[in-house]
């Protein structure tokens, strides 16, 4: 909504998704790579770290993790199953701190 009025004079409304979506994805890279947190994360008080070390995971894996959200059907599993595609291709989970 910020960056929509701020960039509102200079960028047609309809070009707006080509400045848009790539910012959702950089910041959740950018977030996650840096802290393992989002503002949703900080929230749930929970943090991104690889499944098989509960470690900080390597930049790699977060890459992986935040292309993976690209899939469109990426929220099925959460009907079945506590963890999304995207923890599951890039060997991550989300932990409760």
């Amino acid at each position: 909504m910020i960056f929509t009025m701020l960039l509102n004079d200079y960028v047609a409304q309809e070009d707006l998704k080509y400045i848009m979506i790539p910012l959702y994805y950089l910041y959740y890279f950018i977030m996650e790579w840096t802290t393992g947190l989002t503002v949703g994360k900080m929230i749930t008080k929970s943090k991104v770290v690889t499944s098989d070390t509960q470690e900080k995971p390597t930049v790699s894996r977060i890459f992986i993790r935040t292309l993976c959200r690209l899939i469109p059907f990426d929220f099925l599993p959460y009907l079945f199953i506590p963890i999304g595609i995207h923890d599951r291709l890039s060997k991550t989970e989300l932990k409760q701190f």
